[in-house]
């Protein structure tokens, strides 16, 4: 028998097997097109005939891989916008879709949580603002990065425990030593600032603890300083500052801002003609999150809740492009994310630990396992002064805003 001969039969077996998983997959595949709106209605003379994007095939890979053909008119975004309801319905855990082609798509089942896994990721630090932080790996094993460089504030929300400082602890510990990169802002808890920036270049810019609020007003409002000098000396015809080392991009940490706002709003009333403390981070924090994205200023606030009033109102949440959402209440994942996280907001309220809703531009809603960074003081040990690289401090403003900018706490 030669050697064509031979494999004939495992072929036709593996063309019959495959026929018989997507004439299994039929039905289900019609009843859950119907079910999400994914047909065409079609008059003709019997009646009215409805239309489903055809299923063509399906094979393992190792887990099933659905073809299909779209209707006229369809994308294939309007399957991944489906997606979530699309899974159970074919037994599977979650599905991701792709395009194959012009009028094909992919549908690629998971049966197990590809989020169930820790991702071990090296986070090995970035050598400028434009080269991309790891944030996460994607249901469907992308892994999604962000760099600074790109015009986006962050937002980053999720209940005590969730794993919302652990992601942070490897964000920080990625951008902390990129010579065109300063991090700076406020922490009331000094565990994120602070403390584990002594000896560096940033800690000069940062304000941590709550034994001088005022500090944290004084320190805004120093960065707001920077941002109009920048805003004011930008050469003509030019509508955006790309970051360098000596005019380098400021990230703005706002650790637990809810609780800055709390305890700032239960200070004694100023004397007159003082501005409440209060006011002045409010003011400080909006102008950065308007204003700063042309002249390199960069905001990465954090939060419990993406409640309206914790983060300075509903047209300073408004400006963040990039929502990292690790487990919370339903309702805040809908605030962060907007109606397109609504069917997520159940199953999503008791996530486990390192596990995020992910909206970024570019690219569609999708959930994340954040990677493992390690403990609390490896975070210390990469962003302290024993890696910092050896450069003089560097002074924001010049000697006219010397008094606005506060020093940390």
């Amino acid at each position: 028998m030669s050697l064509l001969s031979r494999r004939r039969p495992s072929a036709r077996s593996e063309l019959l097997a495959q026929r018989e998983r997507t004439t299994g997959y039929r039905p289900a595949w019609r009843a859950v097109c119907e079910g999400v709106g994914l047909v065409h209605s079609v008059d003709v003379a019997a009646g009215t005939t409805v239309l489903v994007p055809k299923l063509v095939d399906v094979s393992s890979d190792p887990e099933p891989v659905l073809t299909v053909e779209l209707l006229p008119g369809q994308l294939a975004e309007d399957l991944a916008a489906q997606a979530h309801r699309i899974a159970p319905a074919l037994g599977a855990v979650c599905a991701t879709v792709e395009p194959y082609g012009l009028r094909w798509a992919r549908v690629r089942l998971s049966m197990a949580d590809p989020l169930a896994d820790a991702f071990h990721a090296q986070l090995a630090p970035v050598t400028g603002a434009a080269t991309r932080l790891i944030l996460g790996r994607a249901e469907d094993g992308e892994t999604i990065a962000h760099a600074l460089a790109e015009s986006a504030h962050l937002l980053v929300q999720g209940q005590n425990g969730s794993g919302k400082s652990r992601f942070t602890y490897g964000l920080l510990a990625q951008c902390a030593h990129a010579p065109d990169v300063l991090v700076t802002g406020s922490d009331i808890t000094g565990l994120l600032l602070g403390g584990p920036w002594d000896g560096t270049r940033h800690r000069d810019h940062q304000a941590a603890g709550t034994a001088d609020l005022d500090a944290h007003a004084a320190a805004l409002e120093g960065l707001v300083a920077e941002m109009d000098r920048r805003l004011s000396t930008m050469p003509r015809g030019v509508d955006k500052l790309d970051p360098t080392a000596a005019v380098p991009l400021l990230l703005v940490v706002l650790e637990e801002f809810p609780g800055l706002l709390r305890a700032a709003g239960s200070l004694p009333k100023p004397g007159k003609g003082e501005r409440p403390v209060l006011d002045r981070i409010k003011s400080a924090t909006l102008r950065l999150l308007s204003e700063g994205r042309k002249v390199a200023v960069r905001v990465l606030m954090l939060a419990q809740r993406a409640e309206a009033e914790a983060t300075g109102g509903g047209y300073a949440r408004e400006q963040f492009a990039l929502v990292v959402s690790f487990r919370v209440p339903a309702d805040s994942l809908v605030m962060g994310h907007g109606d397109d996280a609504r069917e997520l907001g159940a199953a999503h309220r008791t996530a486990a630990p390192g596990i995020a809703v992910v909206s970024a531009p570019g690219r569609p809603l999708c959930r994340m396992r954040a990677p493992w960074f390690g403990e609390y003081v490896e975070y210390v040990d990469a962003v302290g002064p024993a890696a910092e690289l050896d450069r003089p401090p560097l002074h924001l403003v010049d000697d006219d805003h010397q008094g606005d900018a506060g020093t940390a706490a």
